[in-house]
């Protein structure tokens, strides 16, 4: 809901008893990833999880710089 004293917020409060709602939508897709995970051996896991942290900050980096150009064009 819209903030009254400040229109630029939101004011978000949870829902209560929504954490089975929650669980239900995430469980499946985190079931999923996690069925793929427990295939590969803990070295190969390290080597994946070094990849998705770093291409993750590339990502970013990238998105920062194209937005960066798009001002500059």
């Amino acid at each position: 809901m819209p903030d009254v004293a400040d229109r630029r917020k939101v004011v978000v409060e949870p829902i209560p008893d929504s954490e089975g709602r929650i669980e239900a939508v995430v469980a499946p897709p985190r079931d999923r990833i996690a069925a793929v995970l427990a295939e590969y051996r803990p070295e190969e896991l390290e080597v994946l999880f070094d990849y998705f942290t770093r291409a993750t900050v590339a990502l970013r980096e990238a998105a920062h710089d194209m937005l960066e150009r798009r001002g500059s064009v």
